[in-house]
């Protein structure tokens, strides 16, 4: 199968872009796809600002696990719910924890540990992709983790790496292990890099797109273009030519009540598909992946009938009609 066609089978998916560029509501559409499926699926964020209740149209989510859908939940985490978990998972008890790691001489070691922070989020994402239930089935058919802005992710995702290379062995490395294979490996784990056809969110899904085979080694299943103008006055169409001569009008098309209101936004949407056109070419230059192209959305804000058409718009371009419909 294309990469397209089998993304939807992963376990794990990682959503990732520029900040502002939709990345929220693009992994919000995936899961509500994932789960429309049929299949048990978690929504992973880590200390962003509350928007799945809007966008899903269910209860605030926070750090514990919300069921916001049929086969849909979701979380927001943050560090310090991660490793209070993770110490939870090593010790067994509240009382044994709070000994260990809530006395001021661990809490300012811990402090100083760098990356611990970040490393407590993907350690999380990995126990809840890996996580089974008492029968041994995996709890979560997929997650898909809305991962923090370029910069932040990559950091964040470059850290079992480090703490292979510089901590001993033992019990942080064992973890380090497992957490970087989950994460490249191609049959488990698939990355969705999410742009604007604008020039510095492409600029920087190009930069993204090459750190995540060089330094990172995680595999990209497609690019989505978000918030695309609409392709009304494609160049050299007759659409095109009549726009150009409205414009060119005159006095005569200034006096137009109707005209005059309409030709401004109309030149608007022509002038930004033609930028837009400019910047899905050159991404296209540089990025051999398929692309998933999702159109701008006018209205004032996105809730969650745009989050349910965004869904449809992208199975429509990855899933099979056979599979949408079984």
């Amino acid at each position: 199968m294309s990469s397209l066609e089998d993304l939807f089978s992963k376990r794990l998916i990682v959503v990732m872009g520029k900040g502002g560029v939709g990345r929220t509501s693009i992994a919000a559409a995936l899961a509500t796809s994932l789960s429309r499926m049929g299949r048990r699926t978690l929504l992973y964020q880590a200390s962003a600002k509350e928007k799945l209740s809007q966008l899903l149209g269910g209860p605030r989510v926070g750090e514990q696990l919300e069921e916001v859908r049929e086969n849909l939940w979701a979380v927001n985490t943050n560090p310090g719910a991660a490793l209070h978990e993770y110490g939870l998972m090593i010790l067994r008890y509240e009382t044994i924890y709070r000994m260990v790691f809530e006395n001021r001489v661990t809490k300012s070691l811990l402090r100083a540990i760098p990356g611990l922070d970040d490393y407590s989020i993907i350690g999380k994402m990995w126990w809840h992709a890996t996580q089974e239930e008492e029968d041994g089935s995996l709890r979560w058919d997929t997650v898909v983790f809305d991962a923090p802005a370029t910069g932040h992710a990559l950091t964040m995702f470059k850290i079992p790496s480090a703490i292979l290379e510089a901590v001993p062995d033992g019990p942080l490395t064992r973890d380090a292990v497992r957490v970087r294979r989950l994460l490249e490996d191609p049959d488990q784990t698939s990355v969705v890099l999410v742009t604007l056809a604008e020039e510095m969110p492409t600029n920087e899904a190009i930069e993204l797109h090459d750190r995540l085979h060089t330094d990172l080694h995680m595999h990209p299943a497609c690019l989505v273009v978000n918030q695309l103008y609409p392709d009304r006055f494609t160049a050299h169409t007759g659409p095109a030519r009549v726009l150009s001569a409205l414009l060119s009008g005159g006095e005569e098309v200034a006096r137009d009540s109707v005209l005059s209101q309409v030709l401004p936004a109309a030149r608007t949407i022509y002038l930004r598909r033609e930028l837009n056109e400019r910047y899905l070419a050159r991404a296209r230059e540089k990025i051999k992946l398929p692309e998933v192209h999702v159109p701008l959305l006018l209205v004032p804000s996105l809730g969650n009938e745009e989050v349910d058409a965004i869904a449809r718009i992208i199975e429509e371009q990855t899933v099979p009609m056979a599979r949408r419909m079984a």
